[in-house]
């Protein structure tokens, strides 16, 4: 397979970018051809220049659009992945989130009802979701006493690769995968062993909901949510886009909601909607009612 040349990396790299916002600068051009090298025979192309003159010219197809968004958009993720975020989940959000629920049952006559809802915003393959639903699992086991239950959270996790949403509704793991970031006890607990995989056990499976979405759509089709996790993403889009995401998430954030953003991620000159707390090495964005 010959090399790709600039112009055709030009080519489809803007492709990339109005397909899903994904701003791919001169030096991903080896990402790029390691991404879509494999699959430029399935796209029906012999070559890098065939390709880019078929997105040129707008002879391709969803399934063109797919394929490449599958393959330009497969992230690195793993369980409970940098940790201190989900430190700050277990023991700074989750308390607050118990007592929500806890008052919204007492006022019964309240619109919202006692679910409170969370949106993973880039799913992936589903490890960061069912890092959230273990511990909404094992914070309800400890301190739900009953009045607080699973059935009390919501989780929605949403990203724009249809392959990787495939493998997180499975919710089965290889042991490499488990092995990233599970202790054998927390898989132990969470888990069902079936020969050398790992499938995601039922109760965390029944709080979790997936749904392809683009992170450049409007939001409001999707409700309003209490915690929103977007972490690693924000980095790959401009800042207009950036402004624009991160305002549509203050929006739909329930008053004295959360939003947590990966650790390379800020809002330096991006949005001045949310109130910033910090809980060890974690930054925590609030929505203040």
């Amino acid at each position: 397979m010959s090399n790709m040349s600039h112009e055709s990396y030009k080519i489809i790299i803007q492709y990339v970018f109005d397909i899903c916002g994904i701003v791919l600068g001169d030096d991903k051009q080896y990402l790029v051809e390691q991404r879509i090298s494999p699959i430029l025979e399935e796209l029906g192309c012999t070559s890098f220049e065939d390709l880019a003159n078929k997105l040129s010219t707008g002879v391709h197809n969803f399934l063109v659009r797919e394929k490449i968004l599958n393959a330009m958009t497969t992230n690195e993720t793993s369980f409970f992945r940098d940790e201190h975020p989900y430190v700050a989940f277990r023991e700074k959000i989750m308390p607050d989130m118990m007592e929500r629920v806890r008052q919204r049952k007492d006022r019964a006559w309240q619109r919202r009802g006692p679910k409170v809802n969370m949106w993973s915003v880039a799913a992936s393959t589903g490890q960061e979701p069912y890092s959230m639903a273990m511990i909404i699992s094992d914070v309800v086991n400890m301190k739900g006493m009953g009045l607080v239950t699973m059935e009390d959270f919501g989780i929605l996790s949403t990203d724009i690769s249809s392959k990787v949403l495939s493998k997180a509704m499975e919710g089965r793991y290889g042991p490499l995968e488990v092995a990233r970031g599970l202790t054998p006890e927390m898989r132990n607990r969470h888990f069902i062993q079936d020969g050398e995989h790992y499938v995601v056990n039922d109760k965390l499976r029944k709080i979790v909901e997936f749904k392809s979405f683009n992170v450049q759509d409007q939001f409001t089709q999707l409700g309003s949510f209490d915690v929103i996790f977007c972490r690693n993403i924000l980095i790959y889009f401009t800042d207009d886009a950036k402004r624009k995401i991160l305002s549509q998430f203050f929006h739909i954030l329930a008053p004295n909601g959360y939003l947590l953003l990966g650790s390379a991620e800020n809002m330096y000159n991006l949005n001045n909607d949310f109130t910033t707390e910090r809980y060890g090495a974690t930054t925590i964005y609030r929505k203040l009612a």
